[in-house]
């Protein structure tokens, strides 16, 4: 018999665990190894196949980027451009990692890379893992200066870059 896998879920205020098995014995998710130690992590996973994105949710992607802008330190950026003539936004996204929101309630993570007034911007949002909906924005980071900490998101825009260029 496969081994029980316990993984946490809800926010750090819960300190409880339960069985998530199933999800992985389907082949849904794998283990998200934790690089310091090399363990899996009992918080978050990583799904095999992410779940493609809908025409109406990438149109409502610009939305949820706005109320990401809306709840932070950059709420005064000027967005209004973006919101009246959204680019195409469909390869400007990339899954990050999944994790249970409620026992049996994954959602799945992703960052879009945006351009936006000669600056750069990450907004992290997620959304149902089951039915794909529920888009739901969680925070923006700005990508400036050379920190160590933000050179994974500077390797994706130059790789968003490049390939924007080569479609020309």
């Amino acid at each position: 018999m496969p081994k029980k896998i316990m993984m946490y879920y809800g926010g750090v205020e819960i300190e409880e665990m339960f069985d998530a098995s199933q999800w992985f014995a389907s082949g849904m998710y794998k283990h998200r190894y934790i690089a310091e130690n090399g363990e899996a992590s009992n918080v978050t996973m990583l799904r095999n196949k992410p779940m493609s994105f809908t025409h109406e949710q990438l149109d409502d992607l610009p939305y949820v980027t706005a109320g990401a802008f809306d709840y932070s330190h950059l709420a005064g950026t000027d967005i209004q451009a973006f919101l009246l003539n959204p680019p195409d936004l469909s390869k400007r996204i990339r899954y990050t990692y999944s994790a249970f929101a409620e026992p049996n309630k994954p959602r799945d993570y992703y960052n879009l890379f945006l351009p936006l007034h000669g600056r750069r911007f990450v907004i992290s949002f997620s959304r149902d893992a089951q039915s794909g909906e529920d888009l739901s924005g969680g925070s923006v980071k700005e990508v400036i200066g050379d920190y160590a900490a933000q050179a994974e998101y500077r390797k994706v825009f130059t790789e968003i870059d490049e390939a924007e260029r080569k479609a020309r």
